[in-house]
């Protein structure tokens, strides 16, 4: 009676020292956004000459986080468990709008938020839809984003408008969603230093 007990155990333990051993947790990946700015200095700006200030964007659904967003209904939110972005996407967004206006040349000079320079203009953004987007028969990336333009010698908005993309993914999983999220930025990019210019 006794050798059976202690065979059974220690059966019992070599199944769960065995099935430990072989579970296999799947790595967090980690992503960025890092749009192509295929795009030259803008031929003319009408704000050449002054400064502009870059606000940190604004998230109306809720704060900025690192977490991929999906959607698979209408009234469902989730997040991917084992993706994440490399910073939170409003710091990518961010860092993404900076580096267009400095490769436009729209402004004299392009700063962030935490600058204590003075500047003509700030640049603020809302962020209004970021996530991945599956239902039965497609799937994308979704971003809409508002950008006003504010006169800081007065504080009233001089421009505003709002920009929106969906970008079918090439997979239905976290990295097909950031590479569409990548090209919806090249998209605002390139549409942002339009819609300056003019």
């Amino acid at each position: 009676m006794k050798k059976s007990i202690i065979f059974l155990v220690s059966i019992f333990a070599g199944v769960v020292l065995f099935s430990g051993c072989s579970a296999k947790t799947e790595p967090i990946r980690t992503y960025t956004l890092s749009p192509v700015l295929d795009f030259g200095r803008a031929s003319h700006s009408p704000y050449r000459s002054k400064t502009v200030i870059v606000a940190y964007p604004t998230n109306i659904n809720g704060k900025a986080s690192k977490s991929l967003n999906f959607s698979y209904h209408a009234l469902e939110v989730g997040r991917y468990h084992y993706a994440k972005w490399s910073a939170n996407n409003s710091q990518l967004i961010l860092n993404s709008t900076i580096r267009a206006l400095d490769k436009s040349s729209i402004f004299k000079s392009t700063v962030d938020y935490t600058t204590l320079a003075y500047a003509d203009y700030l640049l603020e953004s809302e962020v209004y839809e970021f996530y991945h987007r599956v239902r039965e028969d497609s799937s994308d990336a979704v971003f809409t984003i508002k950008f006003n333009l504010i006169d800081m010698s007065n504080n009233w908005v001089v421009r505003s408008r709002k920009f929106s993309y969906r970008i079918p993914t090439p997979t239905k999983n976290a990295q097909g969603y950031v590479a569409a999220t990548n090209k919806a930025l090249t998209l605002m990019s390139r549409d942002l230093v339009r819609w300056l210019a003019q």
